[in-house]
């Protein structure tokens, strides 16, 4: 319905649910529908994994995207594990789309099935690349009592929000089982975060970030200990898409500097010193599902975003992210784009 005494669609911003935004939708959905159709093959093209330096714009994705405030977040996420990654509904589409759980719920069950795949015995040391706010860190140390926890963030603002948590007796950072470090994924991090240390190194949504695979796994392979397993939970493509593994020619770029979508069967393979011990593929329905929520969230609480701490260019900017990750997963019901998740053991 228009309202032509908003100034948010007098800036030819539509809000979530208005005819106009839902039209901009299918358009979307019609575009990567063709796009995907355009490169699905049954064959499997050979992927680069150990070209260029470890990650080609760390700071800008950092400014531009996750340093966008806290209160921002807030007011999207859900509150009780604030987690910026897929939730998970259900292993089939129609699952996923049928589900009755609540978005706190989907992302608790995600936590449940990532600690799952891991392998998890409960006394381990492990090491969480990309800790966002903290609260994937917060489930394992209430669920496994002996588990001990690190987190490191390139993020100053959830840097500075968990720290802050770490001060509330009442949370479960507290504990003295967690520590996080700020800084960014290279051959100095090592010494930080302690060579040889752990029992298993985790992500969540990091790899998208990274350019130079078998470099990320090379550092991951000296902060284990010999026995130990790295599990990494991310976007994938179905097929391979050579534009999504060039930021700079796709939107992905400007919403997610330096991110890249990799095939899912190119992480499937003995990596940099891992043997590959499993691999999933979790339907993208999963992730429109969890776009939808944030989308709606975001608007039902746009009052308390707009305008006093984000502008009309800002609003739009989120809202046709949204708009674009939610079209990127719904085509092909969800298989031509999800999640991988992987688990690997490291080799001496």
């Amino acid at each position: 319905m228009k309202n032509d005494n908003d100034p948010l669609q007098q800036a030819g911003i539509y809000r979530y649910g208005t005819d106009e935004l839902k039209a901009f939708e299918q358009r979307l959905i019609k575009y990567f529908s063709r796009e995907y159709r355009q490169h699905s093959s049954d064959d499997q093209p050979e992927v680069p994994l150990g070209q260029g330096p470890l990650a080609l714009a760390a700071e800008d994705l950092a400014d531009n995207h996750y340093d966008e405030g806290i209160n921002f977040f807030l007011n999207f996420l859900d509150r009780q594990t604030m987690s910026y990654t897929m939730a998970y509904y259900g292993d089939t589409p129609e699952a996923a789309l049928s589900s009755d759980k609540t978005l706190e719920q989907a992302q608790t069950d995600k936590f449940s099935l990532i600690a799952r795949r891991m392998q998890l015995s409960g006394d381990e040391k492990l090491l969480n690349f990309g800790c966002g706010f903290g609260y994937f860190e917060s489930f394992l140390l209430e669920t496994y009592p002996e588990i001990e926890i690190a987190g490191l963030t390139h993020s100053k603002d959830q840097y500075d929000f968990i720290k802050r948590r770490m001060q509330d007796q009442d949370d479960p950072l507290s504990s003295g089982r967690f520590q996080v470090f700020f800084g960014e994924i290279d051959d100095d991090c090592i010494e930080l975060l302690g060579r040889e240390r752990y029992d298993v190194v985790s992500s969540m949504g990091l790899v998208e970030q990274i350019n130079n695979i078998e470099m990320f796994y090379r550092i991951i392979h000296q902060l284990l200990v010999p026995s130990g397993r790295m599990f990494h939970h991310l976007i994938v493509s179905r097929d391979l898409i050579p534009r999504f593994l060039e930021p700079d020619s796709t939107l992905i770029g400007e919403y997610f500097p330096g991110g890249k979508v990799l095939p899912f069967y190119a992480l499937k393979d003995d990596i940099a010193g891992f043997r590959l011990e499993d691999a999933w593929f979790l339907n993208g329905m999963n992730y429109w599902r969890t776009l939808e929520k944030w989308h709606a969230n975001f608007w039902e609480n746009i009052s308390h975003i707009y305008p006093e701490k984000m502008d009309s260019a800002r609003v739009e900017y989120w809202n046709n992210y949204f708009v674009l990750c939610k079209a990127m997963f719904f085509p092909e019901n969800g298989t031509a784009y999800g999640n991988g998740q992987y688990l690997y053991y490291k080799q001496s």
